[in-house]
């Protein structure tokens, strides 16, 4: 059975201390994040419309 999300993320925690989490501004930002080893990333609805509409 595979983990859920809330589950990697504890783990997560217990490997790193403290975890690194990385903000994105799209899910291409992520994929790239998490190529780069990040365990942790989070997407924002904000970051999302900014990036968007090409604001910084």
């Amino acid at each position: 059975m595979t983990p859920t999300a809330g589950a990697r993320f504890k783990q997560a925690l217990k490997e790193e201390s403290p975890l690194q989490v990385i903000g994105t501004i799209n899910a291409n930002h992520a994929l790239l994040a998490k190529r780069a080893g990040y365990k942790a990333i989070y997407l924002s609805g904000g970051g999302v419309a900014a990036g968007s509409l090409g604001v910084p």
